[in-house]
């Protein structure tokens, strides 16, 4: 869940703090805080404790953007699946927006830029650093089950894995590494 409101630092599990950082959301500058990088999610928090949090799941990318024809400063880049302002620029106090979308509106929540910009451009490497370890923390449920899937496999009584038509099969037990002594035709 993504949560725009007054918030403090976070209190547990922090991988990295910056300060000095500018955050820019969809290119419109938010102001000059800290960001704080911890296992449980991403914090930013600005002038009179004003802030937001983002957690992991939401995060679909982050990289290290210093593509300067993009965007005019380096800076940590992240793209997250749901709106954060809406058309007018305003930020929304709920990630999906209207709790009154239908199930059309559903395919299209959105998609919010979310750039960190440090004073210091040495920070990046370390910030994405932090960034990466804790999102790996919280991998992607649809990424689990397809792993789980492709693990599965089907077996017969004998342990040995069942095969489709025409796939390869099993080496003969009797002969070693499955290799045959006969010669072959030349």
């Amino acid at each position: 869940m993504v949560v725009l409101t007054r918030l403090g630092p976070p209190e547990a599990g922090i991988r990295h703090t910056q300060p000095l950082i500018t955050v820019y959301v969809n290119e419109r500058p938010l102001g000059v805080g800290t960001l704080y990088i911890s296992e449980a999610r991403v914090s930013w928090v600005g002038p009179s404790e004003q802030g937001f949090s983002l957690e992991y799941p939401h995060v679909s990318l982050h990289a290290i953007s210093k593509d300067l024809s993009q965007f005019p400063a380096e800076c940590l880049y992240l793209i997250i699946d749901v709106r954060l302002v809406d058309s007018e620029g305003t930020p929304n106090s709920t990630p999906n927006g209207s709790d009154d979308d239908d199930d059309e509106g559903q395919s299209d929540q959105g998609m919010t830029e979310i750039r960190f910009v440090p004073e210091d451009k040495t920070a990046l490497e370390p910030m994405f650093r932090a960034m990466s370890a804790c999102q790996a923390l919280h991998p992607d449920p649809a990424d689990i089950s397809d792993l789980e899937e492709e693990d599965e496999a089907e077996y017969d009584e004998n342990g040995t894995e069942e095969t489709e038509e025409g796939a390869f099969e099993d080496a003969d037990e009797d002969e070693p590494n499955g290799l045959s002594q006969e010669p072959m035709d030349q």
